[in-house]
Order: structure tokens, then sequence, then C-alpha cells
């Protein structure tokens, strides 16, 4: 039988879920997940934050109109500068989740125009760059509000309990 700990991570993540699709339904082209795989990352690292990313993969690239490899490529490299950027800055800083936010922003554009060129379709580049500079702004305001509505049974580190 499930512990209560894990019956609450459940909800949560389902919560946090339903509340991201419905705000990227509101602001599309922003992604409202990605701050959830940091958070993630930094307080349930390991099978949990690996099915999030499966899962939101998923919805990603079922909600885009991109082909197939979009939110692959999003969630991997938003890892790789999380991890990157561990070495070099406190990983709850809100230097380090702006820094992540402008990353994330100047990939966006990037990964657009490369899959949309490997599919030929033609995309507008004023929308795709202001989709960016929001994600830049929007990523480490969401960050800060998960973080302080993310249960304190559930993380990991000592500091908050």
């Amino acid at each position: 039988m499930p512990s209560t700990n894990t019956i609450l991570a459940i909800l949560w993540w389902a919560s946090y879920t339903v509340l991201g699709v419905w705000a990227q339904k509101v602001v599309p082209g922003v992604d409202f997940l990605a701050p959830g795989i940091v958070l993630s990352m930094q307080e349930e690292a390991g099978h949990r934050t690996l099915w999030l990313a499966l899962v939101w993969i998923l919805l990603l690239e079922g909600m885009g109109s991109l082909p197939f490899g979009y939110g692959v490529a999003w969630y991997g490299l938003l890892i790789c500068f999380y991890f990157i950027g561990c070495w070099l800055f406190e990983a709850r800083s809100i230097l380090f989740m702006g820094l992540l936010g402008i990353g994330l922003g100047v990939l966006h554009p990037v990964l657009v125009y490369s899959l949309s060129n490997l599919a030929n379709l033609t995309v507008p580049f004023r929308p795709t760059l202001l989709e960016g500079l929001a994600q830049a702004v929007i990523f480490p305001i969401v960050w800060m509000a998960a973080d302080q509505l993310f249960p304190k049974r559930l993380r990991q580190d000592v500091k908050h309990l």
C-alpha cells in the first residue's frame, strides 16, 4: 500500500500538471511545466523526476504542432543546463533560476526554428521571439511559486523540515 507521502506527491504533481497545461493554453508558447522539472530535481531527484519528465514530454509533444523531438530536446537540455549550473551557482537561488529562464528563453526560438526547418514549416519570427522572452520572465516566477507551495512533508532537504 502506498504511503501517505506517495499519495500526497501524486496529488500535488497531478494538480501541478493540470494547472501547467491550463496555463500553457492561456499563454501559448510558454512551458509552465519546466519549472516543475527543476523543482522535482531539487526535491525528489530520481525516479519521480524521470516519470514526470516522460509524462510531460508526451504532453508537450501532443499539444505542439512541431514534429516529434521538441519536448525531448527541451527537457533534456533543461536538465543539462540545471546540472551544469549547479556547479557554478546555488541550486535554489533566484539568480540561478533567472539564468535558467534566460537559457530557456533563448532555447525556445532555436528549437522551434531548427525543428520547423526539418519539417519544411514556416514559422513567424517575431511571435517566437516574444514567446522566448515570456519564457525567460515567467520561468523564475513559476519556480518560486511552486517552491513555496510544494508540501513541506515531501521535501528531501533537511533545512526545509
